[in-house]
């Protein structure tokens, strides 16, 4: 079993709201950090919730409307208080409501990308597809030091 479970979510259909499968894509297709497992949950909850049953360590790739620059990375402890619902996320009941209700023991983090358009219209926007290579270096690095145990416990 691997040590980190990675989860990108959201729906490729809505233009950036895509954004947290198409880093967990390319981050599987480099297969460059060892000790992660990375799916793919989009919006099929039944399938995430699957997943998050069996990891020890979640980490769910998604946007998340936060007031910041498009392309721009917000982590958070997957039990915040601040609930993903409450203003930030894009659907009227996130993924991680249901983890902070039924799986009080779950440890991880949450990912959220600030997405720039978010319409009906199949891939990325333009800005966001420019810097999606700079967006998973960056998550790439941050998982690195996941496993290494830099950081856990300010997050967690």
């Amino acid at each position: 079993m691997k040590n980190i479970t990675v989860l990108g979510i959201g729906n490729r259909l809505m233009m950036d709201d895509g954004i947290g499968i198409n880093v967990v894509e390319r981050l599987s297709q480099q297969n460059s950090i060892k000790n992660c497992e990375f799916l793919i949950g989009e919006t099929d909850i039944d399938y995430c919730l699957s997943v998050i049953d069996k990891a020890n360590y979640i980490v769910i790739i998604d946007a998340v409307i936060n007031g910041r620059n498009p392309g721009d990375i917000t982590i958070l402890p997957v039990k915040s208080s601040r609930g993903l619902s409450e203003g930030i996320s894009l659907h009227n009941l996130h993924l991680v409501d249901y983890i902070k209700n039924f799986k009080k023991n779950l440890k991880g983090i949450v990912i959220g990308i600030e997405p720039f358009e978010i319409t009906c219209h199949f891939g990325l926007s333009l800005i966001i597809d420019q810097k999606l290579s700079v967006i998973c270096e960056n998550i790439k690095n941050t998982l690195k030091q996941h496993l290494l145990g830099v950081g856990k416990e300010n997050i967690l």
